[in-house]
């Protein structure tokens, strides 16, 4: 964001309940934006929302709404988040706004952007678990497989996701080349992580299904500092900015990549950063164990 001072001093004004207003503007890609009109006065805040798109070279607006805002909170790391209340049983998209105030700079978001926001929180634990070359952990490797796979080749895994315990035969050259293009584990150790099938030479893969659904809403990561090692690697620190639960570090890790040639790169391994007040990565849902998937959708059969 620039020029946060107007910003940051409406949000003190919240704070200290006084009266006070300000404007924000998010601009998009294409030239349009949404602006935020901001009131308060005795701690209550008043949000008049609105936006503008282009459309056939001519400006055009998309949406005009008025609110008070039903939780407000501005946060250390420099995050405004707006909750709109909506009624019980609603069932819609989460009526919170997130908007970063305070600068961040462009190299680390431009880091984040080519190595950390590919795979992030969605359907993987790579940034939440501890795991390096030398002990991989918990590290899942399906989860990558999957994730890796549409980083690699733009598309989704050639498997149909399905309810009823699905099983595939993934040739053995096709799931390690996907791993190995962005972690450095050789191929013996991955089979030994895996559910790997000697006579076939093919992985035993069981995509997600009812029973081990993530839930919608996962965290978006954010790098807030770099530090580049003497052996070339960088030295990431990813915050979880999860904008559902108002938080704008839910969870802390220090992720390590390796630059390589033409814009390719591994990640190398990931430290949790233990934090007081976070309550762990409460968003993702493991695979089911192999005892679990049986009593699922063998015994049942």
């Amino acid at each position: 964001m620039v020029n946060p001072g107007q910003a940051e001093a409406f949000c003190k004004s919240v704070g200290n309940k006084e009266e006070d207003q300000a404007t924000i503007l998010i601009i998009g890609n294409d030239g349009g934006f949404v602006r935020y009109d901001l009131r308060t006065k005795d701690g209550e805040v008043k949000v008049l929302r609105s936006s503008l798109f282009w459309k056939d070279g001519l400006p055009s607006a998309e949406f005009y709404e008025r609110f008070t805002a039903h939780t407000w909170k501005y946060t250390k790391e420099g995050y405004i988040f707006i909750e709109q209340y909506h009624m019980p049983g609603y069932d819609g998209a989460p009526g919170i706004t997130a908007i970063r105030v305070k600068p961040l700079d462009r190299s680390l978001r431009e880091l984040n952007r080519q190595y950390v926001m590919p795979l992030g929180y969605e359907r993987n634990n790579l940034l939440i678990t501890d795991w390096s070359a030398s002990d991989y952990g918990a590290l899942d490797f399906y989860d990558l497989y999957e994730e890796m796979y549409k980083l690699k080749y733009g598309d989704y895994v050639p498997y149909e996701y399905g309810y009823g315990g699905e099983e595939y035969e993934v040739p053995e050259k096709e799931l390690e080349e996907v791993i190995q293009t962005y972690i450095g584990i050789d191929s013996t150790l991955l089979r030994e992580k895996t559910m790997y099938q000697r006579e076939s030479k093919t992985y035993l893969y069981r995509p997600r299904g009812m029973h081990d659904a993530e839930t919608p809403y996962e965290p978006e990561p954010e790098v807030t500092a770099c530090e580049e090692q003497e052996d070339g690697t960088l030295k990431l620190t990813v915050n979880a900015v999860w904008q559902m639960e108002m938080q704008s570090c839910a969870f802390t890790s220090e992720l390590v990549v390796r630059p390589l040639v033409n814009g390719a790169f591994q990640y190398v391994s990931n430290r949790v950063v233990p934090l007081p007040d976070s309550n762990g990565a409460v968003w993702y849902t493991p695979r089911l164990s192999q005892e679990e998937w049986t009593a699922f959708y063998r015994n049942t059969q």
